[in-house]
């Protein structure tokens, strides 16, 4: 039996006795391997904010092989934690987003890999060694993926065009897989059947949402806005969500791909020659629209104005060649009806285009900062004329 010599024995899982199991599964250690954990700290994932209903650390272990000769080793883990006080928090028990992600990391990414074995292996996320939920805590430990020198890009906005064709690639073949699996009798949870616009959730998203969306609107009235395109968005006013719950809701006559849902520059690690998504607590199954308008609105926003076709037709190309290397049988949906879908659900691209994009581009990405945009104390309301009226955000918009 692998056994384990620490150096704290604090409860929860801030204790290096928490990750005796994590090393074992790591470093696919013998039963008679033993080992002595020197080293234990946890400290901030990253510079930037990787999610906003979780708090990510990043631990860091240092530990002594017991062999002849002795090895000395250092390990990393991401480790992804429920929290209260996380920005958006109240939506994590409505949306259910730990048991969703933990069972994407331990039972819908390995299926959907597996299916690409013997024809180049393919992977979707970093690899998770450990999940916990319980009353005393809920995180989920995952490989960090810096150890592999995949690394998030500088910026959260517009991804240059070969990061796109990138992430369009893998996007495609995540879809395919996701398709592939269900027609195979794979399962998923009921929890994969609503996204985050849903009936349950209209209500506390709009305290959140109606206010920067009118802010949204207030700026482009006061850029004189030509009263054609200023319309249609000005009777969306207290009625978007509902719009985009409309939208998303799953119709069994359409192409059906399990959606990422949250597909934007910090939730994808890149590497020399491949890249990994990370955060899949609000992925559903529904219509590829929405991932490819959120993606592209929060990611590519250039590029959706100048190469929108273009784009899409490289998305077909690579979600076509997915399916062939699955020895996919059935049908697959015309370039043109899959384009028809989008055209139906292009309101997907306002929630994003009011918020995240308007809010990153001003560099405003900490949880604090997303407590105050919406506040309307006098700080609030300076906030948002500040991200509204950024000139790189409204010379994007106009």
């Amino acid at each position: 039996m692998v056994y384990c010599r620490s150096i704290m024995s604090d409860s929860g899982w801030k204790s290096a006795e928490f990750f005796k199991d994590v090393i074992v599964r790591d470093l696919s250690l013998e039963p008679d391997d033993a080992y002595t954990i020197t080293g234990f700290s946890i400290g901030k994932a990253n510079e930037k904010t990787a999610g906003y209903m979780s708090l990510i650390h990043r631990v860091c272990i240092e530990l002594k092989l017991q062999k002849s000769p002795a090895e000395s080793c250092s390990l990393s883990y991401i480790v992804k934690e429920k929290s209260d006080s996380a920005f958006g928090g109240d939506l994590v028990e409505l949306l259910s987003v730990f048991p969703k992600e933990c069972e994407v990391y331990e039972k819908l990414l390995p299926a959907f890999e597996c299916l690409f074995d013997g024809r180049a292996p393919v992977r979707f996320g970093p690899k998770v060694f450990k999940t916990m939920c319980s009353t005393s805590c809920t995180v989920i430990v995952m490989e960090d993926l810096t150890r592999s020198r995949f690394y998030m890009r500088e910026k959260s906005f517009g991804l240059p065009m070969a990061d796109v064709r990138a992430v369009l690639k893998k996007m495609a073949a995540f879809h395919a897989a996701s398709v592939v699996y269900r027609e195979n009798g794979g399962t998923a949870s009921n929890l994969f059947s609503e996204s985050v616009f849903a009936e349950s959730t209209i209500e506390m998203l709009r305290r959140y949402y109606d206010t920067l969306y009118r802010a949204f609107l207030m700026s482009l009235r006061e850029r004189n806005l030509p009263q054609e395109y200023l319309k249609p968005l000005v009777a969306l006013d207290g009625k978007l969500l509902r719009e985009c719950c409309n939208a998303q809701r799953a119709d069994s006559s359409e192409f059906s791909v399990l959606n990422h849902s949250d597909l934007w520059p910090n939730n994808v690690m890149f590497g020399e020659d491949d890249l990994r998504f990370l955060d899949f607590q609000t992925a559903f199954y529904g219509s590829f629209a929405s991932d490819l308008l959120y993606f592209f609105t929060t990611s590519a926003t250039e590029l959706m104005c100048d190469s929108l076709e273009e784009l899409l037709q490289f998305y077909y190309k690579h979600l076509v060649s997915a399916f062939e290397r699955l020895q996919h049988h059935n049908q697959i949906p015309p370039y043109a009806d899959l384009l028809q879908q989008l055209k139906r659900r292009g309101v997907l691209i306002l929630p994003p285009l009011s918020e995240a994009v308007a809010i990153t581009m001003n560099g405003e990405t900490e949880p604090s900062d997303m407590e105050v945009i919406t506040s309307e104390q006098p700080e609030g309301v300076a906030l948002r004329q500040r991200v509204y009226n950024n000139p790189v955000y409204a010379t994007l918009v106009d």
